[in-house]
């Protein structure tokens, strides 16, 4: 009887001995569970806090390029020009218009003399007004234009200015892209124009009057884009 009661006591002794192991490793197995789901959350948080932050940052990528875009197509020294300028940048636009009207009325004589005035405005301005960064883009063109502008001057035949004014008409529009034009002006294209090579200019009117082609053909033509 006394070994009976020994060999329960043993068994019983095992079994608790058991449960508490198993407790323990429940215990053990719970608390290794319960660090890795805080550790694939904190994992999953940072992933998500990098995703929103690229997702910004891209944001932020793509409207400075919209906003330097921006700034290409409405003259990105409009706000921060000198009012003298401003001036400057209107004459040479007038004067030029004066060129483009003359040879749309097969006229050789006025765009010499619009030549001879916008010469003479580019020669004496004073660059002391622009900023470092404007003489710097003004120069670009300011020799070329000098160029066009002499030999639109010297030209014997009205067909030699006008594909001189081809020429002009590039420079022109790039600086009204650069300064504004503080009017509405069209940017037309005639693929017939100097021997149907094709050529722009600039027009103060919707209504086209070809500068290449004059009365022959004076309507040909499509507008290309509206500069301010």
């Amino acid at each position: 009887m006394k070994k009976l009661l020994a060999g329960f006591g043993v068994i019983t002794i095992l079994v608790i001995t058991a449960c508490n192991n198993n407790k323990q490793n429940n215990t053990h197995d719970h608390s290794m569970n319960h660090d890795s789901m805080n550790h694939d959350s904190m994992q999953m948080d940072t992933m998500k806090g990098m995703k929103h932050e690229g997702m910004n940052h891209s944001k932020q990528t793509g409207s400075m390029t919209d906003m330097n875009d921006d700034m290409k197509s409405s003259g990105i020294y409009t706000s921060s020009t000198d009012p003298v300028v401003r001036k400057f940048i209107n004459n040479i636009i007038s004067e030029y218009l004066f060129i483009k009207n003359g040879l749309a009325a097969d006229d050789k004589m006025e765009p010499k003399t619009g030549a001879a005035k916008m010469a003479s405005s580019v020669r004496k301005f004073d660059k002391s007004f622009f900023t470092a960064s404007q003489k710097k883009e003004f120069d670009k063109y300011a020799d070329n234009m000098n160029d066009q502008l002499q030999g639109i001057i010297i030209a014997k035949q009205i067909e030699e200015q006008r594909a001189l004014f081809g020429s002009l008409s590039q420079q022109v529009y790039e600086l009204v892209k650069l300064f504004g034009a503080n009017q509405i002006l069209y940017y037309d294209h005639c693929p017939m124009a100097l021997n149907n090579k094709g050529a722009m200019w600039l027009s103060e009117t919707k209504e086209i009057t070809n500068p290449y082609l004059g009365s022959s053909m004076l309507t040909c033509g499509t507008v290309q884009e509206i500069v301010q």
